[in-house]
């Protein structure tokens, strides 16, 4: 493979467009439409275009992750949090089991009548935690079949 099928390689495995990435490439314009076509038929440029492209997705799947790890970690930062808000850390808690693929707590164990700030930080974790049991209680029972 020479250097600018090399190019058209790169150019295309980031425009998908066969046409631009010829003429990024260096080829005429005029036949721009014809050699894009031609080269990914090429088996040597469609392996090299694979190669790119599977490298691309894995670059994206690291961003992903990475942007995945630090939303759990703020996540956990606002429900640990005793100077956020009773609803804030749920709403964290919220989100985190959701996206774990277990069941959000039902917001009317949330409205019990307890007021958050006269309780003590062991009795807002306590308190947490129990909403928690009942949450991963439910989405077991939903699991299984059961209606709880």
């Amino acid at each position: 493979m020479n250097q600018r099928q090399e190019l058209f390689c790169f150019e295309y495995a980031h425009s998908l467009n066969a046409t631009d990435a010829a003429i990024k490439a260096g080829y005429a314009e005029t036949s721009a439409y014809s050699i894009g076509h031609e080269n990914l038929r090429k088996p040597e440029i469609q392996c090299r275009i694979t190669e790119l492209l599977d490298e691309r997705r894995a670059e994206q799947q690291r961003r992903f992750i990475n942007a995945a790890d630090a939303a759990i970690a703020t996540l956990e930062s606002i429900m640990a949090d005793p100077a956020a808000t009773p609803s804030a850390r749920v709403a964290a808690a919220n989100s985190l089991l959701d996206r774990g693929g277990h069941a959000v707590i039902n917001k009317s164990l949330v409205k019990a009548e307890i007021n958050y700030a006269e309780l003590t930080d062991e009795q807002r974790l306590a308190r947490f935690n129990a909403l928690l049991d009942t949450a991963r209680t439910r989405r077991i029972g939903s699991d299984i079949g059961g209606d709880t």
